[in-house]
């Protein structure tokens, strides 16, 4: 099954009365594909973003499943993350490759992270590269797709979100913990968690320990929450300081 998921999350309190966004906010962009949507990914994120005092981060994501930038730029499968990037709506711009493309084809990964990167800079955003982590079964994979994403990052002169790197670490410390779908390449709701907390520290600058292990959104009605997603306090408290411990290193 295939999915295709533009989502715009508009809650209560994100609009002044102008219709501009709050000065406090930061709009981000996801752009990727399935390791960008399994478990709401974005909504995640920008429901860390509302637990402190940082800007909240109002997230949109432009995702297909299996897809790899190359398709994002050409706007197959109906994407629309060209014309989204080129709005210049969007204060930063997460780039996600296809999980293998680092391996199986660097080039196209430089060529069109480049091309996307310099489309959003040149709208005034900031524009940070997506690092995903490898298969359950081939842990080697981690150091060729690290390297390819930090050279399109240093030719782009944009960041890294270092997902991967914080993946193998927590697999070090604790084998035990889940981070993956039981199909050995997606994440299960612990590893959305542990990404979850590398992109809310590099997006607000804040250090992610102390989040809550609870991730919820107030709904629409503003009188309820939407539970995103729950760990245990354990849990939360080793991926929050994995995170920070791995955003230190690559900051």
């Amino acid at each position: 099954m295939e999915y295709k998921r533009i989502l715009w999350v508009l809650l209560a309190g994100w609009l002044i009365t102008s219709g501009a966004v709050a000065q406090s906010s930061k709009r981000v962009l996801f752009v990727g594909n399935s390791y960008t949507y399994f478990w709401n990914l974005h909504l995640q994120v920008r429901a860390m973003s509302q637990q402190n005092e940082g800007p909240e981060l109002m997230t949109l994501a432009s995702t297909s499943g299996g897809v790899n930038l190359g398709q994002h730029w050409r706007g197959e499968r109906d994407l629309e993350s060209r014309s989204l990037i080129g709005s210049g709506d969007y204060d930063v711009v997460i780039l996600q490759d296809h999980s293998r493309r680092g391996i199986d084809a660097p080039d196209s990964l430089i060529h069109y992270g480049s091309l996307l990167a310099r489309e959003a800079q040149e709208r005034g955003a900031e524009v940070f590269f997506y690092v995903t982590w490898a298969r359950e079964w081939d842990p080697y994979m981690q150091e060729p797709i690290l390297e390819a994403y930090r050279k399109v990052a240093r030719q782009s002169n944009a960041g890294i979100i270092p997902v991967g790197p914080a993946w193998e670490r927590a697999r070090e410390l604790r084998p035990d913990l889940d981070l993956y779908d039981p199909d050995g390449s997606h994440p299960s709701p612990v590893g959305t968690y542990l990404i979850a907390c590398v992109m809310y520290g590099a997006l607000t600058g804040e250090s992610p320990v102390g989040l809550s292990e609870r991730v919820a959104l107030n709904d629409l009605d503003g009188l309820g929450y939407l539970f995103l997603n729950r760990m245990t306090a354990e849990d939360a408290l080793f991926c929050q300081k994995v995170a920070q411990d791995i955003l230190e290193k690559y900051r």
